[in-house]
């Protein structure tokens, strides 16, 4: 699903006759959708055009960012193949970049808003998926927030889950929780490293887990690949798995641009050797964790430390999902080893 609006964009001609005075967009239909167009303008930029079922109340203002902007109600001359030029009120998105990788990333979360909202929207649920998408394009303006291999250390566990759509649920329910996973009384944190020593970085308040919650670790070695399994192609194959539910594939993107910034052209591109990491995955107590422990002293708060896990004994999946049932959608239901699903062909983001 992820390529389809691309293929549809690559089909669309550049405009011959162009005219500044007027908003003139190359179009091509979306098949199953009447709603909905992929245009390109007379800057060759990436489009979605859409055409609500009903009256605008009020004219809601423009949205212009960096490599975004859209236009409520605009009247707009669409062409087609064969067809004579036509004037319709569209809501156009479009992106305002021609890099290939962030053109084809706008595509892809088009895809899924089309998806989320469906034929024939009401104007507050194109408004509602707009500023979403506008949400992500904010984030690609700032910095990176967290390193890049811990992000696929998470991408890679929410990929090898049991159950990826309730993984997704639970990946980042609350961006300063002190877990990368929370659901119910389940508790896990993804600790990666580039080293062969299991030495990570804890806080406090993890190795302190609330009372009656069931707190983890799954450390695994991290080992980037020029021929490896790239980000990009991790993310597709997560996208694969949860396109039943397209507010679990908007969270995803969400997510993942919060953490990447405006490092995200560079970083889906880079490749990971997937088997250094399915063959070191060991998940471990928290509250075993060599750990600062006790009452912290009056006024000391926000403490971290590093940690060597090599001494601990792993637990087991099927130990695990004993505790609590939930760990059966978080994890593998084998081996992490014996999960084979990166085989499987990748769409490209």
């Amino acid at each position: 699903m992820p390529a389809r609006l691309e293929g549809i964009f690559e089909s669309i001609a550049p405009l011959k006759d162009l005219n500044p005075d007027k908003p003139i967009y190359g179009v091509a239909p979306i098949p199953g959708y009447d709603s909905y167009f992929v245009g390109k303008d007379q800057g060759k930029y990436a489009c979605l055009l859409i055409k609500t079922g009903d009256e605008p109340s009020r004219l809601a203002p423009p949205i212009r960012l960096e490599k975004l902007d859209v236009q409520f109600d605009l009247r707009c001359h669409v062409t087609q193949p064969r067809e004579p030029e036509r004037a319709e009120i569209f809501t156009v998105i479009r992106c305002r970049s021609l890099e290939v990788e962030t053109t084809r990333y706008f595509l892809s979360v088009c895809d899924t808003i089309i998806g989320m909202i469906g034929d024939r929207p009401a104007r507050r649920e194109v408004s509602s998926a707009v500023h979403r998408l506008a949400a992500i394009f904010q984030k690609m303006q700032k910095p990176p927030a967290r390193p890049l291999n811990g992000l696929f250390g998470e991408l890679f566990v929410i990929s090898r889950s049991s159950s990826p759509p309730k993984a997704i649920a639970a990946w980042r329910v609350d961006e300063m929780g002190r877990f990368d996973f929370a659901d119910g009384n389940a508790r896990m944190d993804v600790k990666t490293t580039t080293g062969r020593t299991r030495s990570h970085t804890f806080s406090y308040d993890q190795c302190t887990p609330p009372p009656g919650t069931d707190a983890i670790a799954a450390s695994l070695f991290v080992e980037r690949s020029a021929g490896g399994l790239t980000l990009r192609a991790l993310v597709a194959d997560i996208e694969t798995s949860i396109a039943a539910y397209p507010d679990h594939v908007l969270k995803l993107h969400e997510t993942i641009m919060g953490t990447l910034g405006d490092s995200f052209n560079e970083a889906l591109g880079v490749g990971f050797d997937v088997r250094v990491s399915e063959s070191s995955v060991r998940l471990y107590d928290l509250r075993e964790v060599p750990a600062v422990r006790g009452p912290l002293p009056p006024g000391v708060t926000d403490v971290h430390f590093r940690s060597d896990l090599s001494a601990l004994d792993p637990l087991s999946i099927q130990a695990l999902i004993g505790r609590d049932a939930v760990f059966g959608h978080l994890l593998p239901r084998e081996s992490w080893a014996s999960v084979s699903s990166w085989l499987r062909p990748k769409k490209l983001l």
